[in-house]
């Protein structure tokens, strides 16, 4: 009682005092209630587990998905990029397809022209067909101020196309081969045996010539070549215009006649040349 009287009056020691017991009752306090702590923290910590690796998970993917947008954005890019090299090296193919097709032709035809020498040729492109006779009439971009005249033949390197029936200063019309008004003197080539080849009637298949005026006795087989005769001087002598395809002879008629299948694809026609003469011998 007198230490505590005494330590009332000395205000200097009370403080420090007071303050160590505080922290002494801290101390015990603490020592005592951490088997409590522990004894709640595992259950604890066990009943949050799925919650805590949900959100966890929850986590690494919104981490993962922003982490990939710029990603996203880089593969489109890249995607867009390679499509259109893609269409530019599809577009490159078909010009190179196209070229090859034109060179070969143009090869064609100059190995045609180098074998027609004793002709005087003008090469001619396709620029229109007749709406009103599509499969056989034709307009050409040369006219009279390349020498071009009416009745001139008109070839391919596949053989006779057809011939010039109109013309204009810088352009021609030619009448194909197929046309029903078409008349071309022709011969076997094989037998010599002269006709006439006119277009498509019956019953020649549409597309098709009629070779008509054919002797009775004249041995055709399918696949004989028909060539002009150069009668009539149309068309020069020589000029393939097709192959047999079939021989009819009837016995009541002193005459045959023969389906010709063109060597021309009429469907197909570019380029062409026109016959404006032989050339004069050196």
């Amino acid at each position: 009682m007198v230490f505590l009287r005494r330590l009332l009056k000395n205000r200097r020691l009370l403080i420090p005092i007071v303050f160590l017991i505080i922290a002494i009752a801290v101390v015990n306090i603490t020592s005592k209630n951490q088997y409590v702590f522990k004894n709640i923290e595992m259950p604890l910590a066990t009943a949050l587990s799925p919650a805590q690796r949900l959100l966890s998970d929850l986590g690494f993917g919104i981490k993962e998905t922003i982490n990939a947008i710029p990603q996203f954005f880089y593969l489109k890019q890249e995607n867009e990029a390679l499509k259109e090299q893609v269409a530019e090296l599809l577009q490159y193919k078909q010009y190179i397809t196209e070229f090859q097709i034109e060179n070969q032709e143009l090869r064609n035809l100059l190995g045609f022209r180098e074998r027609s020498f004793q002709y005087d040729l003008e090469a001619a492109e396709v620029i229109a067909r007749d709406p009103s006779n599509w499969f056989n009439v034709i307009s050409i971009d040369k006219g009279e101020r390349h020498g071009i005249q009416k009745d001139m033949a008109v070839v391919t390197d596949k053989g006779l196309a057809g011939y010039v029936i109109s013309t204009t200063h810088s352009t021609s019309k030619v009448m194909l081969i197929t046309d029903e008004r078409s008349s071309v003197s022709a011969m076997i080539q094989r037998t010599r045996d002269n006709g006439v080849v006119k277009g498509s009637i019956d019953p020649a298949p549409s597309g098709y010539l009629k070779m008509v005026f054919l002797p009775h006795d004249a041995n055709l087989v399918k696949g004989d070549i028909v060539i002009s005769s150069g009668l009539g001087g149309l068309i020069p002598k020589g000029i393939v215009i097709g192959e047999v395809e079939e021989a009819n002879k009837e016995s009541y008629e002193l005459m045959q006649h023969a389906i010709i299948k063109p060597s021309v694809d009429f469907l197909k026609l570019e380029r062409v040349f026109v016959i404006k003469g032989e050339k004069e011998a050196n």
